[in-house]
């Protein structure tokens, strides 16, 4: 069985859901408490369907991105027609999906835990794999030689029945993550794992250009993805040149560069590998993602925290309400502020300094109308996956109605 103390805790909020469900479903968005994180149903749908559609009918692979939302519901509409790869961050992620039924309804066929990971994981992750049996692989991500040499131990000590499959993590420049293609530790990386082959093998090389979100336009956020490309290829290459074999994946992507492939940006051809393409915030979008240039409808933008004014201060013409740091987070973007009111008729206002538990309304537009105590708005955040991480639950609405529809339960902790 699963170590418990790695997965367990983390989802038994998510038991609560029917009755959290029976409490709200049905009721008005002014009857919540706030602060309140509101999901827009069918954006979300629309916001898949459209990255994942165009991305696929260009040919090329896509690994769906869980970490931002962490719910079953979330993944079932990111699962897209054609789309069964998924990215996670946490183990209880990998364990939500498994227990989500959507392995055994074939929707998920392939599960990246992409958190370089720690030997004491490696049993929780081969549980997993076991719970999966033949019909998903749970894949590990690598970095370091070290890491290979511990999941080679793991392999012995936990009497696996397969090999680990692994995507090698190459650093295209932005320094978060990974070994830059052709440095001294990809070498080193690349020697363990020809010498690891027999327990573990190179399923593919990825990487993420977090970088991408200083795009502020198509061309630009093109060539962050070409730059992508280069790097995984790169790798790949130099691998080859090692003497790794194998038929690889290269993985790509920031949501900023999943809109550039989406949106037409040219791909390379003749790779080391078949290329696909990652993302997770694309689902529901934000003001970072706005600031790219390529989400232009606002209508992409599925996800906003509910607030109320409970304070205004005329001689300065601001406000002050009850979202603060602890539901959006200290986040922020090329666009000022912390987020950005979207309710009709106050949208000349926006989030613009925040203390722990509230924060304050400034005007963006001086025509904007005054603001009344009380009064419920809807604030566009700088980034989604950190406000998410915030509330225990989310309301669902579809679409422009202000009635929940459904409640969200993520899957919480690591």
């Amino acid at each position: 069985m699963p170590s418990p103390q790695t997965f367990t805790p983390s989802l038994i909020p998510y038991a609560d859901k029917r009755a959290l469900a029976d409490e709200f479903v049905g009721r008005k968005l002014d009857t919540l408490r706030t602060p309140a994180l509101i999901v827009d149903r069918a954006g979300f749908a629309r916001n898949c369907e459209f990255v994942t559609g165009e991305i696929r009918a260009k040919g090329l692979g896509f690994r769906a991105h869980i970490k931002t939302h962490k719910t079953a519901e979330g993944v079932r509409l990111q699962c897209a027609p054609g789309v069964t790869a998924l990215v996670t961050s946490t183990l209880p992620e990998v364990w939500g999906v498994l227990q989500s039924g959507l392995v055994e309804e074939g929707k998920v066929t392939d599960i990246l835990y992409s958190l370089p990971a720690a030997e004491d994981r490696l049993e929780d992750l081969t549980d997993a794999q076991e719970k999966a049996g033949d019909r998903a692989v749970i894949r590990v991500m690598v970095d370091h030689a070290e890491q290979v040499v511990a999941l080679a131990r793991a392999h012995a000590r936990l009497n696996r029945r397969r090999k680990w499959s692994a995507f090698v993590k190459v650093d295209g420049g932005a320094q978060r993550a990974g070994a830059p293609p052709r440095s001294a530790q990809m070498k080193d990386l690349i020697e363990a794992l020809v010498a690891a082959a027999d327990t573990v093998e190179i399923f593919g090389f990825y990487s993420h250009f977090g970088n991408s979100y200083k795009s502020t336009n198509l061309d630009e956020a093109g060539k962050y993805y070409a730059g992508e490309i280069e790097c995984v290829n790169d790798a790949a290459t130099y691998a080859r040149e090692l003497g790794a074999t194998g038929e690889w994946t290269l993985s790509v992507g920031a949501t900023p560069t999943a809109h550039a492939a989406a949106l037409g940006a040219a791909t390379e051809g003749g790779l080391q590998g078949t290329l696909e393409v990652h993302a997770g915030c694309y689902c529901v979008n934000d003001l970072q993602q706005t600031a790219t240039g390529l989400v232009k409808d606002a209508r992409t933008t599925a996800l906003t925290v509910l607030g109320t004014v409970v304070s205004k201060y005329a001689e300065r013409a601001e406000g002050m309400c009850d979202i603060g740091a602890l539901a959006v987070s200290k986040d922020q973007g090329p666009i000022p502020g912390y987020g950005r009111v979207v309710t009709p008729g106050l949208e000349g206002w926006s989030l613009g300094r925040i203390s722990q538990e509230h924060g304050t309304l400034v005007k963006a537009d001086a025509g904007a109308r005054e603001l009344e105590i009380g009064e419920r708005f809807r604030v566009v955040p700088q980034h989604a996956c950190l406000v998410c991480a915030n509330f225990p639950w989310f309301y669902v609405v579809d679409g422009d109605g202000d009635t929940v529809v459904d409640v969200w339960v993520p899957w919480r902790a690591w």
